[in-house]
């Protein structure tokens, strides 16, 4: 399932997607000028979404473990374009075709994605797609430092059942994220590093291929 293979994508969707619409307001000071005030999850989810979708650039690598299975990856976004590549499945998107490679196939798929299907893979786009399409809640634990946050669709159609995603309560980054599909499946995806002042050229989201000579490509366009 495209949204397991892409679990960090998801759910980093899922936030923009959660996030309310307008921003929440800022909070009234507290009586004790000492504390800070405490968020509530709408506005730690809105502050996640903002650091995410107002990247000029990102770069990131991550783990993604479903079952006993684990694979290691690298995303690179900018504005409506982005790469993602792993051993288990590859794609590029140009802001016009998705190039999507399969190394167990030797395949690559063409296609000219529609915007819901975009929607699945291109956190950025759930920004103004589907607004409040995710409720959003803390977790019952969270460690010193971290808001874990629990993202639930409001539509029982979707594929995904739960979201839970750990940020650092600095930078509001997401750093581990488990996503559960409605079909049981888990899984779960540690970010070992994101950078969102990357500067990420034009020709990484161009569908190499020089690199993959020997392949197929089926074009659906």
């Amino acid at each position: 399932m495209k949204l397991t293979r892409y679990v960090m994508i998801a759910a980093l969707a899922a936030l923009a997607a959660a996030a309310p619409v307008p921003a929440p307001a800022a909070l009234p000071a507290s009586p004790a000028a000492a504390a800070p005030a405490r968020l509530t999850a709408p506005q730690v989810v809105a502050k996640a979404a903002s650091a995410i979708s107002s990247a000029k650039g990102i770069s990131a690598s991550f783990t993604l473990s479903t079952g006993k299975s684990s694979v290691k990856g690298t995303l690179k976004a900018a504005g409506r374009k982005f790469a993602i590549e792993s051993r288990a499945m590859s794609a590029w998107y140009d802001g016009v075709a998705l190039y999507s490679f399969n190394p167990h196939t030797a395949e690559t798929t063409v296609t000219t994605p529609t915007a819901a299907e975009l929607a699945e893979t291109n956190p950025l786009l759930y920004v103004n797609s589907t607004p409040g399409a995710f409720s959003s809640s803390f977790a019952s634990s969270m460690p010193k430092g971290k808001y874990v946050v629990n993202l639930v669709p409001k539509s029982r159609k979707n594929a995904i059942k739960k979201i839970t995603v750990t940020l650092n309560a600095s930078t509001f980054l997401p750093e581990k994220i488990v996503v559960a599909a409605s079909g049981g499946a888990v899984s779960t995806c540690v970010v070992t590093s994101l950078d969102v002042r990357a500067k990420v050229p034009p020709s990484a989201f161009v569908y190499p291929r020089s690199r993959f000579p020997k392949t197929e490509i089926v074009d659906l366009r």
